[in-house]
């Protein structure tokens, strides 16, 4: 069933709104999940209605959004989209709360690199205070696979609180306050160099166990599996057999996958004189 459209006048007034710019309204309702407000600059019949989510409130920790903001308080938000089903839009009150914030957020571009220096570590990611940012705001973070192309056990591995970073920007995110960043982007992947050398034959160090195969490393910040039917003619029900983490063996890249990011090797009829059989 085809949905009803807006009035005329609401339909052209929500027409000239876009998403990412800044509007103003009143609050009219204060819900568990969501606050409504009615948009200022309407002047057709009914009215211009904003949605704006619980978590787009604020950025502070609350338990209700009445904790926030109350009816009848004049708001400025970010409008996030229009929805033409509900004949409203949805918007972001966070991502106006602080001027500021919003400013420097807006001044910068995905693609370019900036400094900053690690606030704290944690196994999701790492939080960087950002150079030039206002004062006493965390607006950095860096999600644990951008850290490195290596592969790591937890970011602690990458980085330290108080060490110097700079990353290339990669997501800026005004409801949340927050710059994505990635520190791995302004180095080249380590697998490219190997994008047309299957067949080659070189070696590598066993780095991780699993049940139908190992991972194997043949330079720093490039693994690949060795499949359990790849390391010797007759069946291997587990890699231990074959092999145990740290032994170096020699391998043929069988397929590389940059896309997918995806090495494949073989240890089949090559001969290991540093492999340790446990069969």
């Amino acid at each position: 069933m085809t949905e009803p459209l807006p009035s005329e006048p609401l339909k052209d007034f929500l027409n000239t709104i876009r998403a990412g710019e800044v509007r103003t309204g009143a609050v009219i309702s204060v819900e568990d999940q969501e606050v409504l407000v009615e948009l200022e600059g309407f002047s057709g019949p009914g009215k211009a209605m904003g949605r704006i989510p619980r978590g787009d409130v604020t950025r502070k920790a609350i338990g209700h959004p009445a904790e926030a903001v109350s009816v009848g308080q004049r708001l400025t938000f970010e409008v996030i989209a229009v929805d033409w089903r509900l004949e409203c839009v949805w918007a972001s009150a966070s991502a106006c709360e602080d001027p500021a914030l919003r400013a420097f957020l807006l001044g910068l571009r995905c693609g370019a690199t900036h400094q900053g220096q690690v606030q704290s570590v944690h196994n999701f990611g790492v939080f960087v205070n950002l150079d030039g940012e206002p004062a006493d705001q965390c607006t950095g973070f860096i999600r644990g696979p951008e850290l490195s192309w290596r592969r790591i056990d937890h970011p602690e591995d990458a980085v330290a609180a108080g060490q110097r970073v700079v990353g290339e920007i990669i997501d800026v995110d005004t409801r949340r306050g927050q710059v994505q960043l990635s520190l791995k982007a302004l180095h080249e992947d380590p697998l490219v160099p190997f994008a047309d050398q299957a067949g080659l034959v070189t070696t590598g160090r066993v780095t991780k166990l699993i049940p139908f195969g190992a991972f194997v490393r043949i330079t720093d910040g490039v693994e690949g599996l060795v499949h359990n039917a790849e390391f010797r003619a007759e069946p291997v029900e587990h890699p231990g057999q074959i092999v145990s983490e740290g032994d170096e063996i020699t391998v043929r890249i069988v397929e590389v996958d940059l896309v997918r990011r995806r090495l494949t090797l073989s240890a089949r009829n090559l001969p290991q004189p540093r492999m340790r059989h446990n069969s």
